[in-house]
Order: structure tokens, then sequence, then C-alpha cells
């Protein structure tokens, strides 16, 4: 059930992207659950995301399948054309920034964002899909949601940067970012884990309209377990009882 949740709030904020923001065609893989479940959220699987693995394009020529099939998968990763204006190093706030295919990974606390992600693909004909960019002219964005607890994002925004850390310094592009959002287990939404990475994604102005459904679904789960919890507990605790107290067999 847990699993389910954060998948659920996946789909909810992927199709947002594809259906509210400029992103829609950028997606290139996505784990997030199986299709049978997609459909039932009325998600259309984009024909850019091959498979629920980072697809081989992003990795150095000669990186092995076997390693490239046992790395990390983030919940969806976004391939965007990078515009010429933007090619020069810039800073992603509150995440992980690589520069220059495989450069230094570092994370940043200074104030000026990197740019958000966007489809400048209609102002360059040539370009269609993901696919067809040349590493030195694709933007690669990792995105990867956690829940966490309410009153403490820190420990789940360290496991991310953590989680991902070796991909972002593995994957060839002229820039990596890894988007972090996270969402209280209780329905709580950051401003800083939240809506700002909403924003960074091109989601603007719906930001908030999609905040306040992941806020809902989340605290229709925590009820949920809740309830689960209620019943399964006096249950397990009758059966721990029953086992310590339980005669034994005299020996024979």
């Amino acid at each position: 059930m847990i699993t389910e949740r954060h998948n659920i709030a996946c789909r909810m904020i992927l199709k947002d992207i594809r259906k509210t923001g400029s992103l829609g065609s950028c997606t290139v893989s996505m784990d997030i659950g199986s299709n049978e479940r997609m459909t039932m959220q009325s998600l259309q699987i984009p024909e850019t995301a091959e498979s629920t693995i980072v697809p081989k394009w992003l990795f150095p020529t000669r990186f092995p399948d076997k390693e490239r099939f046992t790395s990390s998968r983030p919940d969806f990763v976004l391939v965007t054309p990078i515009a010429a204006k933007t090619q020069k190093q810039q800073t992603n706030v509150g995440g992980w920034v690589l520069r220059s295919g495989r450069g230094q990974l570092r994370e940043t606390g200074s104030t000026s964002a990197a740019p958000p992600a966007t489809n400048s693909t209609a102002t360059d004909p040539r370009q269609h899909r993901p696919k067809d960019l040349s590493k030195v002219r694709r933007n690669i964005h990792l995105v990867e949601i956690k829940y966490c607890e309410d009153t403490r994002p820190q420990n789940q925004l360290n496991a991310a940067k953590e989680q991902r850390k070796d991909l972002c310094n593995i994957l060839q592009g002229a820039s990596v970012t890894l988007h972090i959002i996270l969402l209280g287990v209780g329905g709580t939404i950051y401003n800083t884990h939240t809506l700002k990475p909403f924003k960074e994604l091109s989601l603007d102005p719906h930001v908030k309209k999609i905040a306040s459904k992941l806020h809902v679904h989340s605290v229709n789960f925590a009820a949920k377990l809740v309830h689960i919890l209620d019943v399964a507990f006096p249950v397990l605790l009758s059966t721990v009882i029953r086992s310590r107290f339980q005669a034994k067999p005299a020996p024979s």
C-alpha cells in the first residue's frame, strides 16, 4: 500500500506535466508502476518513454548493459533541448547539477537558480524527439518523488541525493539535474521541496492546484493506513498473547 501511495502520486505529477506543462513529449523513462495502473489513472504512456530503465543513449558509449540494467532508476527522466544562450554554466538551487557531461557534481546553495525545464523543440524544427538531441544539446532531468516525515523532510532529501548521485555522475548531457519532490506522509506540502520543484518542471501557474490534489491524496492514504493498523493491531496482539501463554505439552 505504501508503494502504491508513492506510485499514484508519481502518476498524478507526470499526468499534470503531460497535460499542463511543456514537457509532455520529453519523458524518456519512468518507473512508476505497471501499464495497467497507469491506464486506471487515465495516463497515456508517452511514446518517447522506452522503458523503466534509463535509456542506453544517455550513458557513455561503452557503458556495460549489465551495469545499466542494475543502475538506479529515478521515478521518471525527462530530456529537453538546451537553448544556445543557456549553454554556459549555471547553478540549480537545492539540488544536484552536473555540467559538461561528466564534470563535477556538486550541491549548491546559491540563490541564482538554473532556468526551469522547458521544451524548446518548437524553436528548433530540426529536433522532434529527445533521442535526436546530441549530447551537448540535451538537458537531462531526473525526477524523484519521496514521502517523508512531515516535520523532518531532510532525511529523505539527503537519501534521494545519495541514491541518485552515481547516476548523475554517469549520464551524458550538457547538464544533469536532480529534481527532488518531497511530500509529507500526513499531507504536508513544502514551499522549497514541493512547490519549487513543480515550478522548475514548468508547471506554473498550476502549482497550487497540483499541490492541493497531492495533499488530498496523501491525507486519504494516511487515513487508510491508520484504519488498517486499528484493525490489524488487536488481531496481532491477540495472536502474540495466545502463542505466549498457550500451555506447552507435557514432556513424554
